[in-house]
């Protein structure tokens, strides 16, 4: 088994904040080495413990797409085209003094450079960011 088995192997028995810090390290990972098989694992491996396809209801549509709704200690919000998953919002740490912007988005595998403080504005960073996709999104 390798360490990244082992990783993956122990994510049902982690915590939500243990979570969010292994998907801010993997993101990490993959923002320096985008090809970084181990970190998209991990990444994968999160989003499929946190939550089969959302039912429709459990969506907010902003446009183009439509997001999970915020809950309390849910640090993932996936982002669906259609039933097409094609982002998320994740909380890569908590509110504080320090630390405001605390929400990160993901459109189509590319992480945007920017964090959030808001939820509602990190939907709409990434709404810009689908449409503005000339592959994926509509111009």
């Amino acid at each position: 088994m390798t360490q990244t088995d082992a990783t993956i192997a122990r994510i049902p028995g982690m915590t939500a904040k243990s979570r969010v810090a292994l998907r801010r390290n993997a993101q990490a990972a993959l923002t320096k080495s985008p090809e970084d098989a181990a970190a998209r694992r991990i990444l994968d491996a999160l989003d499929a413990f946190e939550g089969g396809v959302a039912k429709p209801s459990d969506r907010e549509v902003t446009g183009l797409l439509s997001w999970e709704k915020h809950r309390a200690g849910q640090a993932t919000f996936r982002a669906f085209h259609g039933a097409e998953v094609v982002g998320r919002i994740f909380k890569r740490a908590d509110h504080s003094s320090v630390e405001k912007d605390v929400y990160a988005v993901e459109i189509n595998g590319v992480t945007l450079p920017e964090a959030f403080h808001h939820i509602r504005d990190a939907r709409m960073a990434g709404e810009e960011a689908f449409a503005a996709d000339p592959v994926r999104g509509t111009r």
